[in-house]
């Protein structure tokens, strides 16, 4: 589906408002870059979306129209992220480096009570 079609079926939909189409600019790099997209209100919970246009391409007008209302859960389509020192996506990654990210977006990173300070281990030795 095109961003002109899924814009006209938002448009006639009882329950959507297209509130335009935002232009991105994707040449930028990949950490500051906006996809084109289209942008769409849900009049009963007033909730806002922002649709890549990728995405609409990708998807059935069931599935978005699905989302858009609340009936499913969205899904990521793309995620990015700083594990490796620089914005990726997380699309690419091979096996293991998605374990990496999950094990570092379960890790519980709180600092023990008692535990001597760094300074304290070197004065002990």
């Amino acid at each position: 589906m095109d961003a002109r079609e899924f814009f006209d079926r938002v448009e006639a939909h009882p329950e959507l408002e297209g509130l335009g189409i935002e232009d991105g600019d994707e040449s930028a790099p990949p950490a500051g870059a906006t996809a084109p997209a289209v942008l769409v209100r849900h009049a009963p919970t007033d909730a806002k979306f922002r649709v890549e246009l990728a995405s609409v391409a990708g998807e059935s007008w069931e599935t978005l129209e699905a989302i858009l209302t609340g009936r499913r859960d969205a899904r990521v389509l793309r995620q990015m992220t700083r594990i490796v020192g620089y914005y990726s996506q997380v699309g690419n990654w091979n096996r293991s480096k998605l374990g990496e990210l999950r094990d570092r977006q379960a890790g519980d990173y709180a600092v023990a009570k008692g535990a001597p300070s760094p300074a304290g281990k070197a004065q002990a030795k």
